[in-house]
């Protein structure tokens, strides 16, 4: 069945979409999404020669990874915007350009600064990879698929980190870090042409003479204003700490961290610990499937995803405190365990989404996840430098490490905290309707 939007070029039908077009819509996020999760994950792999090509020090590699979070979390509000006021498919398009600029220019950097720019241009490119499709979810799939539907986007996400593990460590040899960036580029033009062909296109009919009632409502809208709502509500401000502590700082262990902790602390080779990553994003991906199935099942029990979620959460800060600290060759099994109960974070996400009006999605999820790129953006850079701080005091790299993960800990936990006492302390505005 064809996808056909109204005559008004704001709103998109909210029909539920018949089966292969829904798939159809799904697989066009989920190809971007994988390649966006690649740029997020690739730097963990090509670290060693990335400090050997040009001499970085923990410090300067914090920053690059966290650079990327830069570009992404500057662009999330004028996204938010963007997807309410022309859809996903033009916004998602637009945006991508500029990670293809991005992987090219980081391909032929020879400084430092080179680096930077060409990762905040990669962070740009793809930061509406996701929130397009929790955008889309949104508008054309009913609300109690939504947190099914994010943990099914996050199966392709991780299987983007899952190919920069391994495999790209196996290609490293042949192709280089520069090679890599290459071939990152030509996927991302691949996943704009799938956007291109998978994703309706909005109608344009009314846009060229909008009537002077549509034009106030336009700017009621989609005006700055309208995010008042958002950010004096309690729900928000309860799964916050969720994202900026729990969800960004998982990402930055995940995607640069957890690498450098196996190959320092622990003393794996390189060799060893890409294999581990490979593992750990695998059971990621299992977990997110799991989620999949498991969610729908809970629900008929009587069993919410707020619920699940403060579980996991709280079984996630345990499985850290043994993956940070319990040292033996069966470490690897808290840092599995870690990536289950970690599987739920994107559930705070599709929450929030879920809660408010579908005319709110992209700004909901943008706003939201500029506070998640912010606290990932936050840990990356502050465990490089903490362990940077810790070395130059005379300590052992371990004891450095152990110094800056016991402070990311720390800080979730007060996060989590707050997550469970906020409602409390914020009420909620009032909820502009459909």
């Amino acid at each position: 069945m064809a996808l056909h939007w109204r005559s008004d070029p704001y709103t998109a039908i909210t029909l539920p979409l018949q089966t292969k077009s829904a798939i159809r819509v799904f697989l066009s996020f989920a190809c971007a999404y994988f390649v966006s999760y690649a740029f997020r994950s690739i730097n963990a792999v090509i670290t060693p020669e990335l400090i050997h090509d040009l001499h970085l020090t923990n410090t300067q590699l914090g920053f690059l990874s966290a650079a990327y979070f830069v570009g992404f979390g500057a662009t999330q509000i004028p996204v938010g915007l963007s997807l309410d006021r022309f859809g996903p498919r033009l916004t998602e398009m637009t945006l991508m350009l500029f990670a293809i600029a991005g992987a090219l220019i980081f391909a032929g950097a020879d400084d430092f600064t080179s680096l930077v720019i060409g990762r905040v241009l990669i962070g740009i490119g793809v930061s509406a990879c996701l929130m397009s499709a929790f955008s889309g979810f949104r508008t054309w799939f009913p609300l109690e698929r939504q947190g099914q539907l994010a943990s099914g986007m996050l199966v392709f996400g991780t299987s983007g980190a899952l190919i920069t593990s391994w495999p790209v460590h196996t290609i490293l040899p042949f192709i280089g870090w520069r090679g890599v960036f290459v071939l990152m580029a030509a996927c991302s033009c691949l996943a704009i042409i799938v956007l291109y062909f998978g994703l309706p296109v909005k109608s344009r009919m009314t846009a060229f003479n909008p009537s002077q009632d549509q034009q106030q409502i336009d700017e009621a809208t989609f005006s700055w204003a309208s995010y008042k709502p958002i950010l004096t509500n309690a729900i928000f401000w309860r799964m916050f700490p969720l994202g900026a502590f729990c969800y960004g700082g998982f990402i930055a262990i995940q995607t640069l961290w957890l690498g450098p902790w196996l190959t320092n602390v622990m003393e794996y080779s390189s060799e060893s610990a890409s294999q581990i990553l490979f593992w750990f994003n695998t059971v990621l991906l299992s977990a997110y499937i799991l989620n999949t199935f498991l969610l729908p099942r809970l629900a008929k029990r009587g069993i919410t995803t707020l619920r699940y979620l403060t579980w996991m959460v709280a079984a996630a800060l345990v499985f850290q405190a043994c993956a940070f600290y319990l040292r033996s060759p069966w470490t690897w099994v808290w840092w599995y365990l870690l990536a289950v109960a970690c599987s739920s974070y994107v559930l705070a996400q599709s929450l929030i989404v879920a809660y408010f009006p579908k005319s709110f999605a992209g700004r909901v999820s943008t706003t939201y996840n500029l506070a998640l790129f912010i606290g990932a953006f936050v840990v990356q850079w502050g465990i490089g430098y903490l362990v940077d701080v810790g070395i130059e005091a005379g300590w052992s790299r371990a004891s450095a490490f152990d110094l800056a993960l016991g402070i990311y800990l720390v800080v979730q936990v007060l996060g989590y905290i707050w997550f469970l006492i906020a409602p409390q302390f914020f009420p909620s505005a009032p909820i502009p309707d459909e």
